[in-house]
């Protein structure tokens, strides 16, 4: 018998580039989940900082902006404009500016009803009903409770008087449920409820009030974050982020909503046609969500209050913060790239990465298994892992430094036969 060996062929060896999209795949670049990292160029960038507006009176929980620009702070049950300062029996739901025949006037709505915020503090405004939210459309006040609109007298939002051409209310039973959210759109007053919307036409005498209601689908709305953002309206609810733009509603798509955990609050403000929402992650972090026009992210930063309006700001530990690209981040960008074959054969070995961009990254390899590797270098250099990681396909979790840009990361592999 002649003994023969066994002879394997041996392994080729292969550069596997993989350019990163944000949450979707398009142009042959790869899906990936990121914090503080936007697309620019692209590549990935760091988003940046936050940068120090004021600090806020002491004992400040939440902030408010109204329709001309007034910031009210709120702690326990007293608003504070300025040196102004307004006394409520309760926490107030929304506080909104109106611009009556003698000036801009400001109200705020609690549970037990309105207020108004005069030189004098804080009066109860008789005849107004308590309410879950309140808007300006068509020169009166509206406040919603209910299935029920209630609206005062044109051109004076502290005169309740029920009359055929004053103030009055209308029943609006819906299979959407309560109406928790009232946002003047494109010559409508929109009426969001728990799982449905209603668009309310409301000219000047209540006999030619119409409402339709809107195709949709979604359950559980989070009232906090609805918001008007030019030419759409953005929202969330337990299953998703949707936008209402014309007379379509729809889900929002592409942008990590999947990543969203919308059993925790979700307080939304916007600036421009951008929106911003503090938010909290499915895996418990705290962030800022940025989506303007189709383009979405993550802040790695942590809010207790929004408002928007020529800006958006944020509220944490008793001061008022804006964005700031040129700031340095308060942490690292992170970017984890989904498991997968790469287009590789059934057996192969990863030996090293390298990273196409600038800045310093430590990445982690790991298999389909949870095998797991370890590497750190600046960008361009080839970084190899000791020993190499076996597997049929694999992830990447990549953390860049300060000022970091990813372009791409190159796999070198060695695929064929085991």
């Amino acid at each position: 018998m002649i003994a023969k060996r066994l002879v394997f062929p041996e392994r080729k060896r292969k550069r596997v580039r993989i350019k990163p999209a944000l949450f979707a795949e398009r142009s042959g670049r790869t899906a990936v989940f990121a914090l503080n990292a936007a697309e620019r160029g692209g590549a990935l960038c760091e988003t940046g900082g936050k940068k120090l507006v004021e600090t806020l009176p002491s004992g400040t929980e939440a902030v408010f902006r109204t329709e001309d620009g007034a910031l009210f702070t709120l702690a326990g049950t007293v608003l504070t404009k300025g040196e102004s300062s307004f006394t409520l029996a309760e926490k107030p739901v929304e506080v909104l500016s109106y611009l009556g025949e003698t000036g801009t006037e400001y109200y705020a709505l609690t549970a037990s009803g309105l207020y108004a915020l005069g030189e004098t503090g804080a009066s109860k405004v008789t005849g107004a009903p308590a309410g879950s939210c309140m808007a300006v459309f068509k020169e009166r006040l509206f406040i919603a409770s209910g299935e029920t609109i209630s609206y005062s007298v044109p051109l004076d939002a502290a005169d309740w008087t029920v009359s055929a051409d004053g103030a009055g209310s209308i029943d609006l039973p819906s299979r959407g449920g309560e109406i928790l959210r009232l946002i003047p759109y494109k010559g409508r007053l929109l009426l969001l409820r728990e799982r449905g919307v209603t668009a309310l036409y409301a000219p000047g005498d209540f006999m030619d009030f119409e409402a339709e209601e809107l195709n949709c689908a979604f359950t559980g709305l989070v009232p906090a974050s609805a918001v008007s953002c030019g030419i759409r309206v953005v929202f969330a609810a337990k299953d998703g982020l949707f936008a209402i733009k014309g007379n379509t509603l729809f889900p929002l798509e592409e942008c990590g909503a999947e990543h969203i955990d919308f059993e925790k609050p979700v307080l939304g403000a916007a600036a421009g046609e951008a929106y911003f929402a503090a938010i909290t992650l499915k895996e418990g972090e705290r962030c800022i969500f940025s989506l303007a026009g189709e383009k979405a992210s993550f802040l790695r930063l942590s809010a207790e209050s929004v408002v928007g309006g020529g800006a958006f700001h944020f509220l944490r530990g008793g001061k008022l913060y804006a964005l700031d690209e040129g700031a340095a981040a308060e942490k690292e960008m992170r970017v984890e790239f989904p498991l997968s074959e790469y287009g590789l054969s059934e057996a192969r070995c990863l030996d090293g990465v390298k990273v196409e961009g600038k800045g310093c990254f430590r990445i982690a390899a790991s298999t389909e298994r949870g095998m797991c590797r370890h590497v750190r270098g600046n960008a361009g250099e080839e970084l190899r892992f000791s020993p190499p990681l076996k597997g049929s396909s694999f992830a990447l979790s990549v953390k860049g430094s300060a000022g970091a840009r990813l372009c791409s990361v190159v796999l070198e592999v060695r695929e064929g036969r085991a």
